[in-house]
């Protein structure tokens, strides 16, 4: 019984890490997924910052030609003011050429406003570029990284669970039964030794009489925890 507990003990060591390879398997793709998602988002702010860039250039150069076109248009009626022979065709007129000035005067504020817009827009856009070029470099080398593990999982599960069979070749199939339920049920370690300078299971802390140490010791049946219903074992190994 005893070489059977501490085959089981290693068998065991063995289905942690199969265990912690299940869980890489599922937590890969999602870390993979999570460093694409920020270089795409750092992508789209770049593409935004330079769209609005655009549209800021284009916006002010079209403002441009329009108050360009507003000073000639303003410049003949300051003309046709000179040559107005009527009151009335005077008032006209000069309403005419304060509309056209008010209409100047709001599109060389909107052009400043673009032109600030712009000038703040221009350092943003570096650094954004900057962090894009940067976390992509990076989170591109980590996602092959990732991807390669990814590739490894089922291929370093299937040694793995070579080597625990081999390891349990030979154990009382009764023993192996009760180590397989107790894994698929809420313990992920079957087997717990026994803390031997506190007398408790080391799976759920549970301090065991010294009655229930002696068999335990003595290893002639298969003895579980009261408390958690681990298989519990003395190891030798820890008294050195």
């Amino acid at each position: 019984m005893k070489n059977d507990l501490m085959k089981l003990l290693e068998a065991q060591e063995v289905d942690l890490q199969i265990d912690s390879l299940g869980k890489s398997q599922k937590e890969y793709p999602k870390q993979i997924e999570m460093l694409l998602t920020e270089i795409e988002n750092l992508k789209n702010t770049c593409d935004d910052l330079d769209r609005q860039f655009e549209e800021a250039s284009h916006s002010r150069s079209d403002i441009e030609t329009e108050i360009q076109a507003e000073r000639e248009a303003l410049s003949r009626k300051e003309k046709r003011l000179l040559e107005t022979k009527t009151n009335k065709e005077y008032n006209a007129v000069q309403s005419e050429i304060e509309q056209a000035r008010s209409r100047i005067d709001a599109l060389e504020t909107e052009d400043l406003n673009l032109m600030t817009k712009i000038d703040e827009l221009g350092p943003r856009i570096e650094e954004a570029k900057k962090k894009r070029d940067e976390v992509t470099a990076e989170h591109t080398a980590k996602v092959a990284e990732l991807r390669e593990k990814l590739g490894s999982v089922e291929t370093d599960r299937s040694i793995l669970e070579q080597k625990r069979d081999s390891i349990l070749i030979g154990v009382n199939k009764r023993l192996i039964s009760v180590y397989s339920r107790l894994r698929k049920g809420r313990h992920a370690r079957a087997v717990a030794t026994v803390n031997h300078a506190k007398f408790a299971c080391t799976g759920c802390f549970k301090h065991l009489p010294p009655q229930k140490v002696m068999e335990i010791r003595r290893c002639n049946t298969m003895i579980n925890c009261e408390n958690c219903g681990r298989i519990l074992f003395w190891d030798e190994r820890e008294e050195d």
